[in-house]
């Protein structure tokens, strides 16, 4: 397996850190870390795996920088012979970067700077090439080598690492990255006494800091803050912040930053003459910072201890400490506090009437001043910084431009959308009413249909009555001339009699039969709405009531039915009173056309 994101592999490291230096008894912690060791020579030993090998031997390498430095670094060597021979571009930048920070870490500043450019060259060349996103790695290392710069006390270069990883951070969205820049750039304005400006980036800082709840960011924040607060001569602001800092760095166990605290406490006691209570703390952070092995804290603690002796009047102590932090801090390349130093040295000899060596300190301590703080760079600082802020603003004002172009365009989409969909829905509305139209259009004409049908059966209906009548008509005219005949005796009567049975059965029961079929063709639902209506009607009333829907004369009717007239009178009157219209003058076949 094979770690991809340093950045994440150099937090994972710094976990394990904590872990080997905090979270364990002394005991446990021998046996884990040789425990640890053992596991991970055992894993180099069977592993044949190029990759797989190169990050055991940066983690043994890792484990063993505080036990055996040459060691560790021999190892770092040989992981970087096998990552070259790999001809892997992305392995070599991994050991680079791991070197860098192992060097880094055990104060070699300028071996770990010159890992970490080159890593960061190789990340640069990979991220162009390739599809895979290095970015994070890359703001990484930006912040590594601007902190680098920082502490070797080349400012001008410090701010153009820190602004090109805060260019990258912010274009990523990355808060914690954003609050280490800020952290660095901060350190920055503090060297060159812009006190305002240093305080904007650490508050800003803390700010996010505690907006992502990273407790150990929160509490560097509040230990930088109170470093500026100290040097702007605000004791009790300084005292305070150094307090939370030092109150969080204990709940969370983190060591070295509570002996830095603890340094910095003593320090605001020195200026406020509480002598006494300085050297507590400055004995503090010197003890632990010898557990640690933490040289630029002893380094420190030692400057600490010559104030401390100096503010006492006791300078020959002083002198002392001073001379035993000065050349390991030349050694370290800590040029701020080699700086601090030869100016407490040049004070102490004038102090002392030492006016010669006063001023060979002088002299020393203003070039170192003037180097770190020339006027060249000092502008150049300025123009970088003017300069990104400019093209972030300039930036701002394209995306500003770019999301307004992206509204109008997009307003301007949505409406033409909306017209379109009000013309699909005017469309739609207008094919709804066209078919509507051809619907109405249709039953109209099938209505017309059907009326003409209906017509054109009445006709034949009333056709097929009259020719009833006709023939029943024919029928009783043969009837009454059969029945002459019968009246002869010569005619045999029996035989006449079945003709004008037979000729009566045929006129009224047949014929009538086939009426009523196709009048029912025509006016299938006459008899059951008449019938609904007037449940009492005859079975020859209800054949009246036919004949009349028909609107046939009473003449007709009777030759149908063979009734006489005066029978078919009585029988309308009986049938109008039925229907309840005796006493109105609403014509009967009108009415029965109703049903």
């Amino acid at each position: 397996m094979r770690f991809r994101n340093e950045g994440k592999f150099i937090r994972r490291l710094l976990i394990i850190l904590v872990l080997i230096f905090i979270g364990f008894p002394a005991g446990l912690l021998l046996k884990a870390q040789t425990e640890a060791l053992d596991s991970l020579n055992r894993a180099l030993i069977l592993s044949f795996d190029k990759g797989q090998k190169l990050l055991i031997l940066n983690r043994l390498a890792y484990e063993l920088r505080e036990k055996d430095l040459q060691k560790s670094k021999a190892l770092l060597e040989e992981a970087l012979d096998l990552a070259r021979k790999s001809e892997n571009r992305e392995e070599l930048a991994f050991a680079l970067s791991t070197k860098g920070f192992v060097l880094n870490s055990s104060y070699e500043f300028s071996p770990a700077l010159n890992n970490y450019l080159e890593a960061l060259n190789i990340y640069i060349e990979l991220d162009k090439n390739n599809k895979k996103d290095y970015k994070p790695t890359i703001g990484f290392l930006y912040y590594q080598i601007g902190s680098l710069y920082k502490t070797l006390g080349n400012y001008q270069k410090a701010i153009e690492y820190c602004l090109s990883g805060l260019k990258m951070y912010e274009a990523s969205d990355d808060k914690s990255g954003v609050a280490l820049i800020y952290r660095v750039m901060g350190s920055i304005y503090k060297y060159k006494e812009d006190y305002e400006k240093s305080l904007f980036y650490y508050f800003s800082g803390l700010k996010i800091n505690e907006e992502i709840k990273n407790l150990p960011g929160v509490a560097n924040s509040f230990n930088n803050i109170g470093i500026v607060y100290l040097l702007m001569k605000d004791f009790d602001k300084a005292l305070n912040y150094y307090k939370k800092s030092l109150e969080i760095n204990i709940s969370i166990n983190i060591e070295n930053e509570a002996a830095i605290n603890y340094g910095n406490i003593g320090a605001v006691y020195l200026e406020m003459n509480r002598i006494d209570s300085a050297l507590y703390y400055f004995s503090k952070r010197f003890n632990i910072a010898q557990i640690l092995n933490d040289k630029k804290g002893i380094i420190i603690s030692l400057e600490s201890f010559g104030d401390y002796y100096y503010k006492k009047k006791e300078y020959l102590r002083a002198l002392d400490y001073y001379k035993r932090a000065l050349p390991q801090s030349r050694d370290l390349g800590i040029m701020e506090t080699t700086k601090n130093i030869l100016k407490s040295m040049s004070n102490l000899y004038e102090e002392n009437s030492d006016y010669v060596k006063g001023l060979v300190f002088y002299k020393s301590y203003i070039s170192l001043r003037d180097s770190l703080l020339n006027r060249e760079a000092v502008q150049k600082i300025e123009q970088m910084e003017m300069e990104y802020s400019l093209e972030k603003e300039r930036n701002n004002h394209l995306f500003s431009e770019q999301k307004n172009r992206l509204y109008i365009m997009g307003g301007f989409v949505l409406l033409i959308l909306f017209i379109l969909f009000l013309f699909l829905i005017y469309m739609n509305q207008n094919l709804k009413l066209k078919r509507n139209n051809l619907e109405q259009k249709k039953l109209e004409i099938d209505k017309q249909q059907l009326q003409n049908e209906v017509y054109f059966k009445d006709k034949e209906l009333v056709s097929k009555a009259i020719s009833l009548a006709e023939k029943n008509e024919l029928m009783v005219d043969i009837t009454n001339r059969l029945k002459s005949i019968v009246l002869d005796p010569k005619v045999t009567n029996s035989k006449v009699k079945d003709i004008i049975e037979d000729l009566r059965f045929h006129s009224d029961t047949h014929l009538w039969d086939e009426f009523e079929y196709t009048f029912l063709q025509v006016h299938p639902d006459y008899y059951n709405s008449l019938g609904t209506h007037f449940p009492e009607l005859t079975p020859n009333e209800r054949r009246l009531s036919a004949f009349l829907r028909l609107n046939l004369s009473t003449k007709e009717i009777s030759n149908i039915t063979h009734q006489s007239l005066h029978s078919l009178t009585v029988a309308r009157t009986r049938l109008r009173k039925k229907l309840g219209i005796a006493h109105t003058t609403e014509n009967l076949a009108t009415f029965l056309s109703k049903f």
